[in-house]
């Protein structure tokens, strides 16, 4: 599957009104808000355990010198997405909820269903650089 057949399904499916981007630049964790992510920073990539292939956010660094002129907020610094428990993915989604004033729970609701989080009524994916947003067998099974 092509990465912008990837992209079309992917944005078709999901229920999220916009997203939350993570990243870290020199050390410090910053979010911002965007309404779409642009295909420049996804990539396709060869998934694990037979799931296909994954369409996952790849910020370059010229990436977050673009997004660090949307006035991204900082959360924290690099070493405080460290968890015993959880991924930097979950600790980041966490430290966004927090961030908001809510009280964060690791959920396991569908990309199609919901959003990571509400907020002032819009459903936003919340996706620290790297993420995987969804892989082809994935696709498959929900299109059915």
């Amino acid at each position: 599957m092509t990465k912008m057949t990837m992209i079309r399904k992917y944005r078709n499916l999901s229920a999220a009104d916009g997203y939350i981007l993570g990243f870290i630049l020199n050390g410090c964790v910053y979010m911002v808000e965007v309404a779409e992510i642009m295909p420049r920073y996804l990539n396709v990539e060869e998934a694990s355990r037979n799931q296909g292939e994954n369409l996952r956010l790849r910020l370059k660094k010229a990436h977050k010198t673009q997004l660090m002129k949307k006035a991204p907020i900082m959360l924290g610094y690099a070493e405080e997405l460290v968890a015993d428990k959880y991924n930097k993915g979950e600790v980041f989604e966490k430290m966004v909820t927090e961030y908001f004033g809510q009280t964060w729970k690791k959920d396991t609701v569908p990309f199609w269903e919901a959003g990571d989080i509400r907020v002032d009524g819009r459903e936003l994916q919340i996706k620290l650089d790297t993420a995987t947003l969804v892989n082809t067998k994935t696709l498959h099974k929900i299109q059915k």
